[in-house]
């Protein structure tokens, strides 16, 4: 308790009725409450809003009998003294006490202060204003002490900042509230908006986040998720773009790269890397090669070669670009990719692991240009395998081709191509079959395909997965990566395979679901493991192989480009460029980046394939047919849109059932939240 003249607070003779109140200091500020008991060495006080305390004996700073009657008095009581309290200006009575080494009781301090003996409710308000906005005394321990003029001088500055951030909030929130910025716009201003902006995306993970709060609590209309309302705030005035990719930027994920990597890239650029690594490699450049992808990729990774030996023999050819042979282990582009673990493809934006000119340049494989090359040959007997190996080379692809291209030759006996399009796709078709046959689990579910052009224009495609063109070429990659695999397990190559543990959905539910079977997709999917990357050699009971790595995309996966290069390394001087532990670290840093760049992926894509559903809902379109996945006892059911693959919840009546496909109206989607309201169609 203070160093008043009248300090010692008399315990015994306290009772509920005596009417005593206690001023206590909280982490708030002083609080005048009402005394109840003292209990274990500290006081029970009950505040205003009838909650209950108990406080350690120095928590109490006056003690004051005065008759109240209730609650709501206490209340009033409180504003009027913290009212007084804001008035007083200490400055005269310090100027009078600032030359002695006096040390002052609050009831002293109030003497000079009001020129007469404090009244309880006086002294009261002063020891309030000396415990909140006081500049010029200082408390030690129960007394005060004049403030030393520097000292002084540092708090009314700290105190005009304080003053001049209030009213910078003030007219910020003000003009926001009224969808305007203000004018002029100081440097002060756009600092506080970038806090906003900070808020908006990240929400009270934000550093700054309270100070976007001033602001907020200051503005009453608009949403009551304060952070929505901060985004939308921002966005009316421009200072945030409805359609930014606010997921990278909560995620972390880097647009740019350093310009010491830049540097690099400029280097490798000037070296001729046929020349340099030419050396031990196979020249493949004279045999029939391909590479097949969508019609838009620009960072082509593998391509395929064909010859026909003789009926009924055909040498297959996977040829990976091979990256890990020019990038270095630990150079500065390798570290990059490291940190970024794989390429994102947003519907609005590409984001490379390696940089543009790399990717998409230097080590994308091209129609008629030579490059370097990880190759893994096989040869087939009537479309059964028969002997593989694998070796480094440089190609030459014949042609760039698209999958509708593929499946165009394949059906049509004229079109040039066709007789070895035909061997590959029936080696594919058996490679396939014979997977199945070891339990593989083949989930042909369609893609969106949604691609944003010039001023936000949407379109949206249905990619069907089970296409002959898409089929051939994915098991192909399969073919590859399973006899990488095996090579490893062989010669005993560390290395990061890809394993998924065995599923307990039963065999006819494993061969039923097609990419139109929606709901039986949709309950396989369910039963799946995860598969995952791990250095220990797992199986692959999804793929039905023994043995499974990711290399066939060094462009876009950093595994994929370590695998490779580990290989290669080893292929070339016969020891290991990575240990065990160091390919575990890679897994465990890698598992946790993909899974978060798939899930900015995931959320962008949602966003702008609503954005065109609420598009096609301004042209009258908002009635579509969807299958129900389940249907529960809320109410409350998981469906699939028949035309595309998007999954939302609706309300559902008590008849319907999964694998009913029942009419619904969009009527509402709300981008914040990315969440569509459907109403079903009686």
């Amino acid at each position: 308790m203070l160093n008043n003249e009248h300090q010692s607070f008399p315990i015994d003779s306290v009772n509920d009725e005596d009417g005593n109140l206690v001023l206590v200091l909280l982490n708030k500020g002083p609080v005048l409450a009402r005394y109840v008991r003292e209990l274990n060495g500290e006081f029970e006080i009950e505040l205003p809003n009838k909650n209950r305390a108990q406080l350690p004996p120095d928590r109490l700073l006056q003690s004051i009998v005065m008759d109240f009657q209730s609650t709501e008095q206490l209340k009033t009581l409180n504003k009027d003294l913290r009212s007084l309290a804001n008035k007083m200006n200490l400055h005269e009575t310090w100027d009078k006490v600032k030359d002695s080494d006096q040390q002052l009781s609050s009831e002293q301090i109030a003497h000079i202060y009001f020129g007469h003996p404090p009244s309880g409710r006086e002294l009261t308000a002063l020891v309030m204003h000396l415990e909140t906005s006081c500049i010029y005394f200082d408390r030690k321990e129960s007394v005060y002490c004049p403030a030393h003029p520097l000292q002084i001088e540092k708090k009314l500055s700290d105190k005009t900042s304080r003053e001049e951030k209030k009213q910078l909030v003030e007219s910020l929130a003000k003009s926001l509230q009224e969808g305007i910025l203000p004018v002029p716009l100081t440097i002060e201003h756009e600092t506080i908006l970038k806090h906003l902006r900070g808020f908006a995306i990240h929400g009270n993970n934000y550093p700054d986040y309270k100070t976007a709060l001033d602001v907020m609590r200051l503005i009453e209309t608009g949403s009551k998720n304060r952070q929505k309302k901060a985004w939308e705030l921002l966005a009316v005035v421009n200072f945030i773009a409805d359609d930014e990719p606010i997921e990278l930027e909560r995620e972390d994920i880097q647009t740019h790269f350093s310009t010491d990597t830049s540097a690099e890239v400029k280097l490798i650029q000037g070296l001729d890397l046929l020349k340099l690594k030419k050396e031990d490699r196979r020249d493949l450049t004279k045999t029939f090669t391909i590479t097949v992808d969508n019609k838009d990729t620009r960072d082509r990774d593998d391509a395929i070669s064909i010859e026909i030996q003789e009926p009924g023999v055909v040498l297959l050819g996977v040829h990976i670009t091979d990256v890990g042979s020019i990038i270095e282990k630990d150079s500065l582009i390798d570290l990059e990719a490291k940190s970024r673990s794989t390429s994102i493809y947003l519907p609005d934006l590409a984001i490379n692991m390696l940089p543009d000119t790399l990717s998409e340049g230097l080590f994308s494989l091209r129609q008629g240009e030579t490059s370097l090359a990880l190759s893994v040959m096989a040869k087939f007997v009537s479309s059964q395998l028969d002997e593989w190996e694998i070796f480094t080379s440089y190609i030459k692809p014949n042609e760039v081709m698209t999958y509708e291209q593929v499946d165009r030759v394949l059906s049509n006996p004229q079109e040039q191509h066709h007789l070895e399009l035909t061997a590959f796709d029936d080696i594919t078709k058996s490679l396939r079959a014979s997977r199945r046959e070891r339990g593989a689990i083949v989930l042909n579910r369609p893609s969106l395909d949604i691609t944003v052009g010039p001023d936000n224009f949407v379109s949206v495609d249905v990619i069907n997965t089970d296409t002959p063109g898409r089929v051939a070429i994915a098991e192909a990659m399969v073919l590859a990566n399973s006899l990488l695999a095996k090579l490893c397990t062989q010669i005993d190559i560390p290395t990061i395979y890809r394993a998924q543990e065995k599923t307990d959905a039963e065999a006819y539910e494993i061969f039923l679901p097609n990419s139109l079977d929606a709901l039986g997709q949709y309950e396989l999917m369910r039963k799946l493991p995860p598969a995952y990357m791990t250095t220990v050699n797992n199986k692959h009971s999804g793929l039905g192989l023994d043995h499974y790595v990711q290399a066939t995309a060094p462009i876009r996966r950093f595994c994929d480009l370590v695998i490779q290069r580990q290989i290669s390394h080893t292929l070339k001087y016969e020891k290991n460029l990575y240990s065990a532990d160091e390919l575990e670290n890679i897994v465990q840093c890698s598992t946790a980046k993909l899974k978060r760049a798939s899930a900015v992926t995931n959320e962008r894509k949602r966003y702008w394939f609503l954005k065109w559903l609420e598009s096609r809902m301004d042209d009258g379109f908002d009635e579509y047919q969807a299958v129900v996945l389940v249907a529960n006892s809320q109410g409350f059911g998981i469906l699939e849109m028949a035309e595309f693959p998007f999954r939302f919840k609706a309300k559902l009546s008590d008849f319907d059932r999964p694998g009913d496909i029942i009419s619904v109206r969009l009527s509402l989607i709300d981008m914040w939240s990315r969440t569509p309201k459907f109403n079903v169609i009686p």
